[in-house]
């Protein structure tokens, strides 16, 4: 038996298909484990992107994304909780992977 739990954090936005089909698409590669395809659908899907401007820059960004991906999974395997997932952090090196492959985080995803 599985349980999903869903926390409201009152942050509420709408999304149009386009948008829509980005966020499934992303969430699916992350859900089954493909980060690699989930940091080439991020690259993608920018608005901005300078990582494919150097060789192998979209590669090494996708391959950081895989990292992240796979470490998410190892963790959830312990329990899905905040603690042992350290979503937080994970978060974090995803943001400093953007930052430093000039992957711009559409609009409509960020949360702020």
């Amino acid at each position: 038996t599985y349980t999903i739990v869903f926390l409201d954090a009152g942050i509420v936005t709408t999304l149009n298909d386009n948008d829509q089909q980005n966020l499934k698409d992303l969430f699916k590669a992350v859900i089954l484990n493909n980060g690699e395809e989930a940091g080439r659908l991020m690259v993608e899907r920018a608005r901005y992107e300078r990582c494919s401007q150097s060789e192998g820059g979209i590669e090494s960004f996708s391959r950081g994304i895989g990292e992240i991906v796979a470490e998410f999974h190892d963790r959830r395997k312990q329990g899905l909780t905040l603690g042992v997932v350290r979503i937080g952090a994970l978060l974090a090196r995803v943001l400093e992977l953007c930052r430093l492959h000039g992957v711009e985080i559409d609009p409509a995803m960020d949360v702020n």
